[in-house]
């Protein structure tokens, strides 16, 4: 039996950043709510207001936002737990800001604990 190497396919540029986006979607939806958060960096800490939440992250704004890829930890209180919400989380984003929007960060939260995804779809259909 011979063997047969296989080439593989050329991929475009555009192809591959269309299949890193497809990757990378987000998958739960967006509520505008707009909740007080304590934003954890080692020792500095710093409040702002978000501008959306989903199961999945937060945005949140700020006129410092942090560096891509800063690991934090979030801390932030809804009607539907008495105790804080406090996860860790990830910048995936920051947008400048514009003439009518502030500047802030997207955050992709990591390690919800179930009782608090709960929670959270109990506030988002509330």
């Amino acid at each position: 039996m011979r063997n047969s190497l296989r080439v593989p396919h050329r991929v475009s540029v555009s192809t591959a950043r269309h299949n890193l986006s497809e990757h990378f979607r987000r998958t739960d939806p967006r509520y505008a709510r707009r909740l007080e958060v304590e934003v954890v960096v080692g020792e500095d800490r710093h409040v702002a207001t978000t501008r959306n939440i989903s199961l999945g992250g937060v945005f949140v704004e700020t006129t410092t936002p942090l560096p891509l890829q800063t690991r934090l930890q979030i801390r932030f209180r809804i009607p539907t737990q008495s105790e804080p919400i406090e996860v860790g989380g990830e910048v995936r984003w920051v947008e400048p800001g514009g003439v009518e929007q502030l500047p802030g960060m997207g955050i992709r939260f990591q390690g919800l604990r179930a009782r608090e995804v709960w929670a959270l779809n109990r506030f988002f259909q509330g």
